[in-house]
């Protein structure tokens, strides 16, 4: 596990000067060699000073002219080659820096996923990558290359004018401290404007995602609305932001041309006049103003943008990673699953020949032992309360109760989406963990979602790496899908639409059995995976579902308990506990709370 900062402090440029420090070398060369291209610029303003005021002596006017035009040219050389060496070698570490806050997104928990709006952590983490490059350049072209030039720029003056060096230097610290004064709030409101952006834009994602529920209830209007409310709030905000950034450019247009130009021009007409300086000097002075200006503007600019993009980046960043430096804190990628193949499994029913236990394999039960359970935001409501049961290899387990009696909890953590609070569970008598427990199952839930690829894709999902077109097919045959999917236009390469919209409920749930044939796992999870479907249907699937669970260890998650005739055992959840279990005759004949599900349902009452 990754180790968090304990107060929950800001991570975001910990992690920027961490990722740095791993590449430093091209991050060295390129700042030295930009650094000394942007400082000859700055030996111009003296070069033509004296250019200039050697009209009767040519051999002196000729060499400040040669002089005037090296620098230029090494300038151009040396920019142009830092300018191909940044896109070749650190534009593509942005990608690796978005690349790495992907990756660590997904090492994270499935309750972080429940938490936060999957649309705004999608913006964010698309986001960073732009706020990262753009702090990059404000770097590397507005402040480094004025940092490199204010070193030439005060030995110039101080050799010609030093009355006027010192101005320089005091109004540089000067205005750096006002500019910083001015830039917090501009800095505040970019923040908010970057969370409040963030979670419009999740939200228009999620109206958008979910049209088929906006047409089924004929809601445009809310979501206009809605949208609507959260807009007029943007602008309130991008306003704010606005006048904030308007008084920072105004303070910092005041401090050069209303003091900076004033003292400077003033001081250099008043050294010269009285005699204190020569004309050159004063020309010096004079064009070092004019270029400075110049420079400064560039920083000006460089500066808002970088306190705009490092409010933006910043809040992106603590928003997903809150007090975590997730370069020198990584969290490994959860492994990924491998599938027993045909090297390892004769035939699903077959045990090894040692039949001794084998991560990623269930050779012959896993038990449930005391299982006690409750969500993170509700860690005193224990949601399961000492779960127990067992399934051998080849018995097919049901599992029924009323709604929020646990069920689906359960299902979470057979899935391995959740530790148990307590207990344990055990396969083959051995202790599992969620990475075990995710190589051993095929889940098949009662409403597929699938991506917006293409058939092929989506079955080849549940295999690790790139899957056998063959195997696909193979899997879509046992699944009663493949004459379906080959009526299709561009058969298996036909896109699905967003989630499987352009399929059929029933047609998503045989490409979910599908999934789990082409996995061949030992143990098969069916969470009410026909309750929602006509009785044809049903009919069709449930024959695939036999076939998927034989020989292999079966739960099945069921509310109509007329899906249950072909299970061996069943077990009544109640209240987080197993209120009763045994075949559905037992049951039906101890008249328990089974019973009275059974009888209900008979009566159309349930």
């Amino acid at each position: 596990m990754a180790r968090r900062s304990p107060s929950g402090d800001d991570q975001s440029f910990a992690a920027l000067r961490s990722f740095i420090a791993q590449h430093r070398n091209p991050f060295a060369f390129v700042t030295v060699v930009r650094a000394v291209a942007g400082a000859l610029p700055a030996l111009h303003p003296y070069f033509l000073a004296e250019f200039a005021t050697s009209i009767d002596e040519p051999d002196r006017a000729g060499r400040f002219l040669f002089l005037l035009f090296i620098t230029g040219f090494v300038h151009f050389v040396l920019w142009t080659v830092c300018d191909y060496f940044v896109s070749v070698k650190i534009n593509p570490l942005t990608y690796e820096f978005k690349r790495l806050m992907f990756d660590t997104v997904w090492s994270e928990d499935y309750q972080r996923f429940v938490d936060r709006p999957s649309g705004k952590v999608a913006s964010f983490v698309n986001d960073t990558r732009a706020h990262v490059q753009s702090l990059w350049d404000s770097l590397h072209y507005g402040f480094l290359t004025v940092l490199a030039s204010i070193p030439v720029y005060v030995v110039l003056l101080w050799t010609t004018a030093p009355g006027n060096a010192i101005v320089y230097v005091v109004f540089l610290v000067g205005a750096g401290v006002v500019l910083a004064v001015v830039a917090g709030p501009v800095n505040a409101r970019q923040r908010l404007l970057t969370n409040n952006t963030a979670t419009n834009t999740g939200r228009v994602f999620d109206s958008f995602s979910n049209f088929v529920n906006v047409f089924s209830f004929r809601a445009h209007h809310k979501e206009i609305e809605r949208n609507d409310e959260q807009l007029d709030g943007l602008i309130v905000d991008d306003i704010r932001f606005g006048l904030a950034l308007t008084t920072y450019w105004g303070v910092a247009s005041l401090l050069v041309r209303g003091l900076l130009w004033a003292a400077v021009m003033g001081f250099s007409w008043y050294q010269f006049d009285r005699g204190s300086i020569s004309f050159t000097a004063m020309i010096v002075s004079v064009t070092v103003l004019l270029d400075f200006t110049n420079r400064y503007w560039e920083v000006v600019h460089h500066l808002g943008e970088w306190i705009d993009r490092s409010a933006a980046y910043r809040e992106a960043y603590t928003y997903l990673f809150p007090g975590w430096n997730i370069v020198t804190d990584p969290v490994d990628s959860p492994a990924p699953v491998d599938s027993p193949t045909s090297a390892s499994v004769s035939a699903i029913g077959a045990t090894s020949a040692t039949d001794e236990p084998s991560s990623g394999r269930l050779l012959h039960s896993i038990e449930v032992r005391n299982l006690r359970f409750a969500y993170p935001d509700e860690p005193d409501r224990l949601v399961l309360d000492g779960v127990s049961f067992t399934v051998r290899r080849g018995e097919r387990l049901g599992i029924v109760g009323r709604s929020g009696e646990g069920k689906s909890t359960l299902i979470k953590i057979l899935l391995g989406f959740y530790q148990p609070t307590s207990g344990e569970v055990l396969v083959d008598g051995r202790t599992v963990g969620p990475a075990e427990l995710a190589a051993l199952q095929s889940y098949v839930p009662q409403d597929t979602s699938l991506f917006q690829e293409t058939v092929e894709y989506n079955i080849g999902y549940a295999e690790p790496g790139p899957a056998d077109p063959k195997q696909i097919r193979r899997a879509a045959e046992q699944a009663n899908i493949a004459d379906f999917i080959e009526s299709l236009p561009d058969g298996f390469q036909t896109m699905v639409g967003e989630r499987g919209i352009k399929l059929s409920l029933g047609q998503r749930q045989r490409i979910a059995i599908a999934r789990a044939f082409l996995k061949k796992s030992d143990l098969v999870i069916l969470d009410e995976a026909t309750s929602a479907l006509d009785s044809e249907t049903e009919a069709r699937i449930q024959e695939s579902l036999v076939e998927l669970w034989e020989g292999r260890a079966a739960i099945v998650i069921a509310h109509r308990l007329a899906t249950l005739n072909d299970v061996d055992r069943i077990v009544v959840i109640e209240g987080g506990r197993v209120a009763e279990q045994g075949s559905k005759d037992d049951l039906l004949a101890s008249a328990g709370r089974f019973a009275e599900m059974w009888g209900l349902q008979r009566a159309g009452l349930h």
